[in-house]
């Protein structure tokens, strides 16, 4: 809730008396924090210490006058994502004058001789409009932190803790990039589960337990800067990054089908029969850059059921 009592305001005045008499009027119509400056440099330095929600400047002051000012705390709000009022106090009141300090980002224009009630009633909506303004900044910044959360919650899937399809698309997109400008090639290897033993609607459910087992199974034989991905609810992904396309090993891939065999023993956290299926690939030109997701589909098709090597 707006309230009055609670605006910050620095008046700014080469003339020490000018100051005070204006903060005289304010504290009498009940404004509390009121700071002076004799000079816009520093009404700068106040500023940068504290925030103001209205600062009122002389039009007319030697070495930086209002308009001057105007231009540095407007430049001070950008950097600090708020908004200041700014009223300007002159003896001289043209058209082309108003017209001027407003074209420069001045909220409000008065007379030095505008009365005590009329200065504070100009603070107060330019005290006001500031408060709306930087309410409004902040539910802005607000709704932004909650935009990134969201979006960091929806690039990582909640039961294995890897990153999920869309970041694993986003991260072949800069892979496909390094290598379009400074070589090399990228593998990429799918690896599918299935309950073998089961039939029915439930067929394609793999528990949690069994999820994480095999993720951190694929992580144990990958190195830090791969990236391994859910897939979808069933599937794994991963994708690596190479130097040089003629020393590519892809045995990595088969180091990680054998390590999920070695884990689950091809059974299931909860009793049931896991079967494996696998594909990979690799790709070494990038002009143009292929299409991440019609290569993942395609990769899809090629799954072939990988062979048990594990004595039961």
């Amino acid at each position: 809730m707006f309230k009055k009592e609670e605006l910050s305001i620095i008046v700014v005045d080469d003339l020490q008396f000018s100051c005070e008499v204006v903060k005289s009027g304010l504290k009498k119509a009940g404004y509390r924090d009121i700071r002076t400056a004799n000079s816009a440099n520093e009404a700068m330095l106040q500023l940068n210490e504290r925030r103001a929600d209205v600062v009122l400047a002389d039009f007319w002051m030697p070495e930086m006058n209002g308009l001057e000012l105007v231009d540095l705390i407007r430049r001070w709000d950008e950097n600090n994502n708020r908004y200041t009022g700014i009223i300007l106090l002159t003896a001289e009141d043209t058209t082309q004058s108003i017209v001027v300090a407003f074209d420069r980002g001045v909220d409000d224009f008065v007379s030095k001789s505008a009365n005590q009630f009329e200065l504070a009633a100009r603070v107060y909506g330019a005290g006001r409009a500031a408060w709306i303004q930087n309410r409004l900044r902040q539910q802005n910044r607000d709704l932004t932190r909650q935009y990134v959360r969201n979006t960091k919650h929806n690039l990582v899937d909640g039961d294995t803790g890897l990153i999920n399809r869309n970041q694993l698309l986003r991260s072949l997109g800069d892979m496909f990039r390094h290598c379009e400008s400074r070589g090399g090639g990228v593998g990429i290897a799918l690896i599918r589960l299935e309950l073998t033993d089961v039939s029915g609607p439930a067929r394609g459910v793999i528990s949690k337990g069994t999820l994480r087992t095999v993720s951190n199974s694929i992580q144990q034989v990958v190195r830090p800067l791969d990236q391994v991905a859910r897939y979808d609810d069933n599937s794994f992904a991963i994708a690596v990054l190479f130097a040089d396309p003629a020393i590519f090993n892809p045995d990595m891939f088969e180091r990680s089908t054998r390590s999920i065999l070695r884990h689950t023993r091809e059974m299931t956290d909860d009793g049931h029969r896991l079967g494996i299926s696998s594909a990979s690939g690799h790709i070494e030109h990038f002009d143009p850059s292929p299409d991440a997701n019609r290569y993942l589909f395609e990769l899809e098709a090629q799954l072939q059921p990988v062979e048990s090597a594990v004595a039961h």
